[in-house]
């Protein structure tokens, strides 16, 4: 009886684990346990390879480490009272095919001309040396006006002529 009463209690707990397997072809599987990765460390440097730590770095004290430039632009009046113009200075340009294509997002200024003559200060890393600036008329079928400027070639300040 003591034995019969084990296999029932047995039974019992096993059956949830049994339970109903088999089930239709639109039974979703089971879980699968995630896969493990084994993360190695780097390899150690041999002896001939010399570590460097960022406090091994050094600069003299009157090093600038921002590395920003500072443009002046110069934008001449509206060339129209009865049209309005936009103009954007970006830095993130290329030409393919005679077509200009402008990353927008690189944009340094964006603003309206307007009946006097604008100056700003734009701000540039040392890698933005070459820009866009293209002028906008507000119409219908407008056709921008793309002016180049090099910091290499010129000095820091840009005087935009259109």
């Amino acid at each position: 009886m003591k034995t019969n009463l084990c296999t029932a209690l047995w039974l019992i707990l096993l059956s949830p684990l049994i339970g109903c397997g088999g089930g239709d072809s639109q039974s979703t599987p089971a879980a699968t346990a995630p896969e493990t990765t084994q993360q190695t460390a780097p390899p150690a440097a041999s002896a001939t390879e010399i570590a460097l730590r960022t406090s091994d770095l050094v600069s003299a004290p009157e090093f600038d480490l921002t590395a920003n430039i500072k443009l002046q632009v110069t934008i001449p009046p509206s060339p129209s009272t009865t049209i309005r113009y936009f103009i954007n200075i970006c830095s993130d340009f290329s030409s393919k095919n005679n077509e200009i294509e402008i990353n927008y997002a690189s944009c340094k200024l964006r603003t309206t001309l307007t009946s006097q003559e604008q100056q700003f200060t734009i701000s540039l890393s040392t890698t933005e040396i070459q820009l866009i600036a293209q002028i906008w008329p507000i119409e219908k079928d407008a056709i921008p006006l793309n002016i180049f400027f090099d910091l290499s070639e010129l000095d820091n300040n840009w005087q935009l002529e259109f």
